[in-house]
């Protein structure tokens, strides 16, 4: 069992197995929603101008990333533009850097620096290897900016930059799948099934529960900065009501949506005759990401 949550990013390998939300964080009184200061004038209209209008949700796709993902960043893009999704879309940059190659590119109106105020603490501008001391940190922050944007009163679609986009009907599907039962308040991609899911990947409705389960994840980082992203939000939701019947969480199909094992190396969905909505190029470090990529003739850029 612990092989399994280090290798899909659940804790760093220094963990404790035993780790649970109460065994960092202590109690806390009740939970209440925070109240932030309005974002700045360039961040909301940013924001505003990307945003998708459903009939219930405003809906914003985005990602966060530094520099040094800013290949992976370009690739990402243009899975968007294949799949006819690069309308409206929302880069959060971790660096100037970042802002400065997707301008060069065309896309300044698809990127904004992340606010100073945000971080809890500085980043790196390089790219950071699963296990490198810069990598919790990276991580860490696409809740920050999550967060933020749940209190703004947006729907927020996440997504790694290591992702391809491979079908053009993703977002009406997503939709579907998150208006398929009033109860519904966030979809999760999987790292395992039925067992780990992976943080790469999501949708949340601008609920309290998903503030607070953004709020718990953050405290166990602050406090535990060896527990990855995907490590803590995991330890929230495991204390969570997940019965298919009445949970607020549903779980995207692992095969539609599957992580870097099962598509580059087993071969799933395509052996059982269907393509995926998307492919994670997780479960690899460094080049290796881009190697399967270009493998797969998944990457798009010179």
């Amino acid at each position: 069992m612990r092989s399994e949550k280090v290798n899909a990013g659940y804790l760093s390998p220094e963990s404790d197995e035993s780790l649970s939300v109460d065994s960092i964080i202590g109690a806390e009184e009740a939970w209440r929603p925070k109240a932030f200061d309005p974002p700045s004038d360039a961040v909301a209209k940013a924001v505003a101008a990307n945003v998708k209008k459903s009939k219930s949700n405003n809906v914003l796709l985005t990602a966060v990333a530094n520099n040094g993902m800013a290949d992976y960043t370009l690739n990402w893009i243009e899975s968007l533009k294949r799949c006819k999704l690069d309308d409206k879309y929302l880069v959060f940059a971790i660096d100037q850097a970042l802002v400065d190659t997707m301008t060069k590119n065309g896309y300044g109106d698809h990127v904004i620096m992340i606010p100073e105020d945000w971080f809890h603490q500085k980043l790196d501008d390089k790219f950071a290897k699963w296990q490198d001391k810069s990598y919790t940190p990276i991580t860490h922050s696409k809740t920050l900016v999550v967060e933020r944007l749940l209190y703004m009163d947006i729907t927020v679609w996440f997504s790694d930059v290591d992702i391809v986009f491979m079908s053009p009907e993703i977002y009406n599907y997503l939709i579907f799948k998150l208006s398929s039962r009033k109860t519904t308040e966030a979809l999760y991609s999987q790292e395992t099934e039925q067992h780990i899911i992976n943080s790469g990947f999501y949708v949340m409705r601008p609920t309290d529960l998903n503030k607070k389960v953004l709020h718990d994840s953050i405290v166990i980082q602050d406090h535990r900065p060896d527990v990855t992203q995907q490590g803590a939000i995991n330890m929230v939701l495991d204390e969570i009501n997940l019965s298919y019947h009445s949970s607020p969480i549903a779980l995207l199909d692992l095969a539609l949506f599957p992580q870097g094992r099962l598509y580059f190396e087993r071969n799933i969905p395509v052996k059982y005759g269907f393509q995926p909505m998307i492919v994670h190029a997780n479960y690899r470090i460094g080049e290796e990401k881009k190697k399967s990529l270009q493998d797969a003739k998944l990457w798009y850029i010179d």
